[in-house]
């Protein structure tokens, strides 16, 4: 074959090639499922309304409604309770906006009302409209009376990659909260001591300046350790040689990752208004490739009686904000945005166990512990609820029974026992995931005792989305 025909030959094919390409069309998207969080739900007699959450497998790709028809039991609508949006013809009509993957109806009791605790609300969604496909739960029962959930399986509603919710869950309420993460800043502690935390989720950290008078801080006090005050900047001094000697400092820029209040970052504050010091605090980043900068802050705080003032300004303002604080023994803790002021964060104590969420950690490359951002971590509750791990080599999770609940020693405790151990980190050609030779036990609060297996660390393939099943062993008393 001579040059000119070999080379005719090759732009034949690669002609070709390109032609076969362009017809080629996209790989279809799996169904975009739409169903029920869970298939039962109970709002407890304190309880004044209860959000209804629908999930969608992946992001809406077009606006459009879902149908939710009801049927109530021993309860009659407007007399005992509402919902919003309202209902018409026993429907209601629930609005799916592009790029959602949740959607959600609240059912209010009416104020006054009384209920005997065997009422219910059977939701159901009937068919999916068009662009969506039905799941396995499209009916939800709603009990008028607090459960205690036998077994279930959740998909954690983390948000996806860019992991933009922290989430909350109740095992026995079969219940989760998504609230996005960068909804708060501080949280003050409701307990006797008087602390302050930073949400680590968005990878905040917090030096002291040697001064007490906001006013007078301003981004000059800062100069010779500024650059340091960030999770990439202590990331990048790791990897350099020789790695400088402030990122032995660093850990005590964060929170204890343990939990454990008497290592925050911000000292405890003092009833002698004169010791309480200024903190400069980097925000973090939010969701968002790149990922979203929250900027800085200069803060203060003081106690107020049995609360606190924070006292907060740009690092350069010459005046400054205050937001009064009060403890309210329902919650660990009260939440501060510097943006909108007072915000509800978590559940109250007694409706969690465990959240799932990016976090601030630690880990040690070789010259100590360093502060380092994890995706995937499981935090657990420390006022009442109890972990402990299982290997399957051990006992397996489909044997592992109320029996083996004797002499089970659960050992120590702080909110990082589950942390990331659930899950394997990945490497060179290796994906994270589910580590399959283990479970958990779960004590909460009520002495209810959970078996608990991670089965999905994706859905869909996406991170922020992973999945989990559960099985009470013993019911409290």
């Amino acid at each position: 074959m001579s040059k000119l025909v070999r080379y005719s030959f090759s732009l034949m094919v690669l002609f070709n090639l390109i032609v076969l390409s362009a017809c080629q069309e996209d790989p279809e998207l799996p169904d975009n499922l739409v169903e029920f969080e869970s298939d039962q739900l109970g709002i407890a007699s304190n309880e004044t309304e209860l959000t209804i959450t629908i999930k969608l497998s992946r992001a809406a790709t077009e606006a459009t409604s879902l149908s939710v028809t009801m049927e109530a039991q021993g309860l009659t609508y407007e007399t005992d309770f509402v919902t919003e949006p309202a209902v018409a013809s026993n429907t209601i009509t629930v609005p799916v906006a592009i790029d959602v993957t949740t959607v959600s109806f609240v059912v209010k009791k009416v104020a006054g009302t009384l209920f005997d605790g065997d009422e219910k609300i059977i939701f159901t969604i009937p068919a999916a409209p068009a662009g969506l496909v039905s799941g396995e739960k499209t009916q939800l029962t709603l009990n008028f009376a607090e459960i205690v959930a036998a077994a279930g399986e959740m998909e954690v509603s983390g948000g996806g990659a860019l992991y933009p919710n922290k989430v909350f869950i109740d095992l026995s309420a079969n219940r989760q909260t998504a609230i996005a993460r960068t909804t708060w800043d501080l949280g003050f502690s409701s307990g006797s001591d008087f602390r302050v935390i930073l949400n680590s989720s968005n990878g905040m950290m917090a030096r002291v300046v040697d001064k007490t008078d906001l006013n007078a801080v301003t981004a000059a006090d800062t100069v010779g350790w500024g650059a340091q005050l960030s999770l990439g900047a202590v990331f990048a001094a790791i990897n350099s040689n020789p790695v400088p000697a402030w990122v032995a400092s660093a850990i005590t820029w964060i929170d204890d990752p343990t939990g454990d209040l008497s290592k925050t970052a911000m000292a405890s504050i003092s009833d002698n208004a004169t010791e309480n010091k200024v903190y400069i605090i980097n925000r973090g980043d939010g969701p968002g490739t790149p990922a979203t900068k929250l900027g800085w802050k200069k803060i203060r705080v003081i106690r107020n009686g049995n609360g606190y003032t924070l006292q907060h300004a740009d690092i350069n303002a010459t005046s400054f904000s205050e937001i009064q604080i009060a403890k309210n023994p329902a919650y660990a803790f009260q939440y501060v945005s510097f943006v909108t002021g007072s915000v509800t964060v978590a559940p109250e104590t007694e409706r969690w166990d465990i959240a799932w969420t990016g976090f601030t950690n630690s880990t040690n490359f070789g010259s100590g512990p360093v502060p380092y951002y994890f995706q995937d971590i499981i935090l657990q509750n420390t006022t009442g609820v109890q972990t402990v791990q299982i290997l399957t080599s051990t006992k397996t999770y489909e044997s592992f029974g109320e029996v083996d609940l004797t002499g089970l020693d659960f050992g120590a405790q702080s909110q990082v026992k589950i942390g990331a151990n659930w899950r394997s980190g990945g490497g060179p050609g290796v994906s994270p995931a589910v580590r399959t030779d283990r479970f958990y036990v779960i004590k909460d609060g009520d002495s209810n005792y959970y078996k608990l297996r991670f089965t999905a660390l994706t859905t869909n393939g996406e991170r922020g989305r992973p999945k989990f099943e559960f099985v009470l062993l013993k019911r409290g008393n």
